[in-house]
């Protein structure tokens, strides 16, 4: 019998790596062989699970996150690009409001690197703080807002270009292919973790697409909120790729083929599925989603939350529960013995 457990973070818990480490003391204590892999589709501590591959760190520097302070980040080489991952400045552990926080601490890291990892981020301003720092002007009654952030997007009733001539040329990793706007935006589906109210989503939504109209005006483009891999790290994907021309790309199906899982997984009979939360979105372009979907042998989901409609996607379902949010550890270890109980 071959088992590999595949575990993505548990947000606001565990890292991959500490729940790969319960799941892994129960296993030996069960004398069940296994193989273990941390995995990630680019969002949070992505750097930290590429290093666990064989990947080194190619530079380490300073850098101001999108809450103003001051913090050591790093770039990844992998396969002789450097890597950087998006949440080590815009994460979702950042201290500020949401509505107070932008991309705009992204600027300078956009010429250090090739590949963008997005995901993981607390910010929901669709890339408006990154382009006020490459040129563009956002004005209230003609005034400019220094640093604008989604508080002031009501305020703002013209765009103006200057000295927008970015030369940006990056592959923009998204950790979702859910688009930013529409009837199930990254903003409705995304915006309750980042602490946005239904009715501030709905207002927000259209304060975006306003916004994205007087962009499209204004830069002379065709920008559509509603395609697909839009809203990955609240809609800075959509302003990575329509605005200023990068490509972009799945950042699960980049991982599984950089670390080769893409194949890897097809020697397994038994495979377990880790992460806090599996609901409709795993399958939006989410790693463990993407994992599920080349799988060929009994699939087993062990995690946090099991919220998807359908029961049938795994062969069975061992949860931690709500009761997992105030002790991950304790009752992660006890769904993984319930597991146990079935595999022997």
């Amino acid at each position: 019998m071959s088992v590999a457990v595949f575990s993505d973070k548990f947000s606001g818990t565990l890292t991959a790596k500490e729940a790969l480490g319960i799941i892994k003391d129960v296993f030996q204590a069960s004398s069940i062989n296994a193989e273990f892999f941390s995995v990630t589709d680019g969002g949070e501590n992505s750097s930290k699970i590429f290093k666990e591959y064989g990947f080194k760190q190619y530079q380490a520097f300073r850098s101001y996150n999108c809450d103003g302070t001051e913090v050591e980040v790093e770039s990844l080489n992998i396969n002789g690009l450097k890597y950087f991952e998006t949440a080590q400045l815009i994460g979702i552990n950042s201290i500020k409001d949401t509505l107070e926080i932008n991309s705009a601490s992204l600027c300078e890291v956009l010429q250090k690197v090739n590949i963008l990892g997005t995901g993981g981020s607390k910010t929901v301003d669709f890339g408006v703080g990154l382009l006020s720092k490459l040129g563009i002007d956002f004005l209230s009654n003609g005034e400019k807002i220094n640093n604008p952030t989604p508080k002031d997007f009501p305020l703002i009733n013209s765009v103006k270009t200057k000295e927008f001539d970015p030369d940006i040329n990056l592959k923009v990793l998204t950790d979702t292919t859910i688009p930013l706007l529409g009837q199930n935006s990254a903003y409705d589906i995304f915006g309750p973790q980042k602490g946005l109210s239904s009715e501030f989503i709905e207002q927000h939504k259209n304060e975006t697409e306003r916004l994205i109209g007087l962009l499209a005006k204004e830069l002379s483009l065709e920008l559509n909120p509603y395609e697909q891999l839009t809203g990955a790290a609240g809609g800075l994907s959509f302003c990575l790729h329509q605005i200023l021309g990068c490509e972009i790309d799945s950042g699960s199906k980049y991982f599984m083929e950089t670390t080769n899982l893409t194949e890897k997984i097809k020697e397994y009979e038994i495979g377990v599925f880790c992460e806090g939360k599996f609901d409709e979105s795993s399958f939006e372009g989410k790693i463990i989603g993407e994992l599920l979907k080349n799988f060929n042998g009994n699939s087993y989901f062990l995690g946090g939350q099991y919220k998807a409609e359908s029961k049938k996607l795994f062969t069975n379902i061992f949860e931690c529960g709500e009761a997992g949010l105030s002790d991950p550890k304790g009752t992660l270890k006890i769904a993984t013995n319930n597991l146990i109980k079935e595999l022997t």
